[in-house]
């Protein structure tokens, strides 16, 4: 399998579940090649929980948590779009079908990155004990 990302340009977030997990409708065309010089657009729209990559955040009713989740609510809300890349060989998050996602906001830095330098994630890289609570 490949380490090329889904990409899904001019995403949504919809909603915040907590400091390191989203709610996010996705669409773009996928083009098809059918063979015979024939290739196909399609459409293809998703809603799908996701959960930010390389990164922990404290549990959500925790008062770090809830920093977290308040701080990341006012970054990917307060934009209309977002870029969204799931990689094809991390898949499904262990914890339940969440996909781990970069998220790249349009002035081109990375959610995951902007969570611990502001101080309300830990890089994890999903070994191990969860780090930050």
């Amino acid at each position: 399998m490949s380490n090329v990302p889904w990409e899904w340009p001019n995403s949504n977030v919809i909603r915040v579940i907590d400091g390191d997990s989203i709610v996010a409708h996705m669409e773009k065309d996928v083009i098809i090649d059918c063979g015979f010089h024939v290739m196909l657009t399609q459409k293809v729209e998703v809603t799908q929980k996701l959960r930010l990559n390389r990164i922990n955040a404290s549990p959500a009713k925790t008062v770090e948590g809830i920093a977290a989740t308040l701080y990341l609510t006012q970054l990917v809300l307060s934009v209309d779009t977002v870029l969204l890349e799931t990689l094809k060989i991390v898949g499904a998050y262990k914890y339940g079908d969440e996909w781990m996602v970069e998220v790249t906001m349009p002035d081109g830095s990375n959610v995951s990155d902007l969570m611990v330098t502001n101080g309300h994630a830990v890089y994890w890289n999903g070994e191990g004990p969860r780090p930050g609570g």
